[in-house]
């Protein structure tokens, strides 16, 4: 749409100049004819070339010899003091020929400080030259409106099969997650069943363990469709977002102790916002047991919550390797992993900041990560 309406545009107002500067071309050699002026070398060019004739006075024609910002001469009978001050101001201006008014006028320069303006009275011509602008810019207007439906129906033509692969992918990730839940509820059942009859073994506990992954990747395919799908969309009620971090922080005390990591919490007292409970404890905890898994022992992880004007604003930071700026965006999207092998020991199948990313963007917010006094920060925004 660009492209074309730069291409439009530029020949339309090519169009326009041309015909304005023929015109305006066409008056002024006209004007010389009328005076019976012919083009003089530079080095015979005086003044008394220049001074008026009175048998040279034409209805509509007017001839001003103006010195130092003075008018030491003029054609102007009429004694009409608004062509006067249009000379006035040409002559300040360093101009050739031009419109002004009703007038079409042409400068000669004596020397640098004498100047002879001519002007010609052709309303007709200043009109059809305004006419040309108007219907220049209705066409440019008018061809933009007309580019930019083009281009939408375009646009939409090209998008629509991807737009429908997208949805059947959507759609088949559901549908397959549902499909392999019952299976795995089944394994899940017979390794009971099998440890009951013959005792534990490392064999039952790989059965066990993989069914435990593999139950947690449908469980975040199934949340992630779910929150991509827009009909799907739970109430939304008044919640007080400074309790509910400092309930899910709490919740992870016990892993922060485990790994020796030190929480801190700066969290303003009753912010508040329309939204839906789950949505809010998927984002702070996978925030922060990210950030958790991610920090070396006896290090910080803060976790601050504030409002900026109309905004709401959490930030989980900790200390540790900042992450690369060409892993910045990565880390948002679907399974990817920084340490693959040891996400995978850990049953972590980079879903949960894909997750976090897709519910966030469900409240118009933005979540953002960057590295600022020894600290890796992901800044959550959500308008409120």
């Amino acid at each position: 749409m660009v492209s074309l309406s730069i291409i439009i545009f530029g020949t339309i107002i090519l169009f326009a100049v041309l015909n304005y500067s023929n015109t305006i071309n066409t008056a002024t050699f006209m004007m010389d004819r009328f005076m019976g002026e012919e083009p003089k070398k530079k080095s015979d060019e005086r003044i008394d070339d220049y001074k008026i004739k009175t048998d040279t006075n034409i209805d509509g024609v007017y001839n001003f010899l103006i010195q130092d910002s003075i008018i030491i001469q003029n054609s102007n009978t009429s004694n009409d003091k608004a062509i006067n001050e249009y000379a006035l101001k040409i002559a300040k201006k360093n101009t050739e020929k031009g419109i002004i008014g009703k007038y079409i006028y042409k400068v000669r320069k004596i020397n640098p400080k004498t100047v002879r303006i001519t002007f010609v009275e052709n309303e007709d011509t200043i009109s059809h030259i305004k006419t040309i602008f108007i219907v220049s810019s209705i066409i440019a207007i008018a061809s933009s409106f007309a580019i930019y439906n083009l281009a939408k129906k375009v646009s939409k033509m090209i998008v629509r099969p991807v737009e429908e692969t997208f949805e059947k992918q959507k759609q088949f990730i559901s549908d397959a997650s549902h499909e392999l839940k019952t299976p795995l509820a089944v394994i899940e059942a017979n390794s009971d069943v099998l440890e009951n009859e013959i005792g534990k073994n490392k064999w039952i506990n790989y059965i066990k363990n993989e069914t435990e992954s593999m139950n947690k990747l449908i469980n975040e395919l199934l949340l992630l469709a779910k929150i991509e799908n827009v009909n799907n969309l739970k109430e939304h009620k008044q919640l007080n977002l400074s309790k509910e971090v400092e309930i899910i922080l709490s919740m992870f005390e016990s892993m922060a102790y485990e790994k020796q990591v030190i929480i801190k919490s700066k969290i303003n007292e009753n912010i508040t916002m329309n939204g839906n409970k789950e949505d809010i404890e998927h984002i702070v905890s996978t925030l922060t047991d990210n950030a958790i898994k991610h920090t070396e022992a006896q290090k910080e992880v803060v976790v601050e919550l504030k409002k900026e004007k109309s905004e709401i604003v959490l930030e989980v930071k900790n200390m540790g390797d900042p992450i690369s700026e060409e892993e910045r965006e990565k880390i948002f999207e679907r399974f990817y992993r920084i340490d693959k092998s040891r996400n995978r020991n850990e049953k972590r199948y980079g879903l949960g900041l894909a997750i976090a990313k897709s519910t966030i963007e469900k409240y118009n917010g933005k979540i953002e990560v960057f590295y600022r006094d020894n600290f890796t920060v992901f800044k959550v925004t959500i308008p409120n």
